[in-house]
């Protein structure tokens, strides 16, 4: 099949996708930011390990979790990261939220995923973390407001090491969210987001990753609908961090699309992401920055 004809199907089933979604998101509202399922314990705690593990590949070889205090933006559905990061030796703890979707989560489960973790902690780092893990007060804290105004959420706390998985591409205006990262960054702050670049929807991510791009603004916009993909590209990100003072900026492709593949999911894309800097290769990137 020609390749213009293979990607206008694609963008037809894509714009399907895109409704169905947005409609389903009127109706039921924003429940769940991933797709393992809340009755499997298993797997919630692999995803939760998985996030953790990627954390700790990517920080700078000179950076540690050990004494900061940490801030998350987005955990989601768990908080267990966060008892994973105390048990490293982290000071404390913050989750910031626009939704409230880890409320029902219980300490024993955050505790289960310290003792089930495959990697290098004290045990007195084990022990203080399982002590807080039940109620949301320091050193383990999870503020969540609609606004996601992050200075006002943190009420004067200040971070040395500000994380994310998979949630940044999910702010509507990223511009604002950095912004607000600055004002509570200290100095020698190191921020590392993992960032998911790709369609997010199952039934098409795998066999055409780009689709959301394929679309313009003005009708993706359309179907706008909360967590909705922002696509913003790596040049994004990079360019914000360094509006808000943030040196040392750096990309990570994690993952890419085959150089095989890339003639192919590359085009027909939107006008705007057609440029080199888009990287459009890019399937999911890790931004890292520092703040002097």
């Amino acid at each position: 099949m020609p390749i213009f004809l293979r990607n206008f199907l694609f963008k037809i089933f894509g714009a399907a996708i895109l409704f169905s979604v947005w409609a389903k998101h009127r109706l039921m509202g924003y429940r769940k930011p991933n797709t393992v399922s809340a009755d499997d314990r298993d797997a919630r705690i692999d995803y939760v390990h998985d996030v953790m593990q990627s954390w700790l590949r990517f920080l700078p070889a000179d950076v540690s979790v050990k004494n900061r205090a940490v801030l998350e933006l987005g955990p989601g559905s768990s908080l267990a990261t966060g008892g994973l990061l105390l048990a490293h030796g982290a000071k404390s703890y913050t989750a910031v939220d626009a939704f409230r979707l880890a409320v029902g989560e219980t300490g024993d489960f955050r505790r289960d995923a310290i003792a089930r973790f495959n990697g290098t902690m004290q045990p007195d780092d084990i022990k203080a973390a399982n002590a807080v893990l039940d109620d949301f007060s320091p050193p383990f804290q999870y503020h969540v407001d609609a606004s996601f105004d992050i200075p006002a959420i943190c009420k004067g706390q200040t971070f040395d090491l500000i994380l994310s998985c998979a949630a940044f591409e999910h702010f509507d205006a990223i511009e604002t969210t950095i912004d607000g990262l600055t004002k509570v960054a200290k100095s020698g702050c190191v921020s590392l987001h993992i960032v998911d670049l790709q369609t997010h929807t199952n039934a098409i991510r795998q066999r055409d990753p780009n689709n959301i791009y394929r679309f313009s603004d003005w009708f993706y916009s359309l179907l706008a609908f909360p967590g909705q993909p922002n696509r913003k590209r790596p040049i994004d990100y990079v360019r914000a961090f360094e509006r808000n003072g943030w040196v040392s900026v750096e990309v990570i492709a994690a993952k890419s699309i085959p150089e095989d593949q890339r003639k192919m999911l590359t085009a027909g894309l939107a006008d705007r992401f057609r440029s080199p800097d888009m990287d459009m290769h890019m399937l999911d990137a890790v931004i890292i920055s520092r703040y002097p």
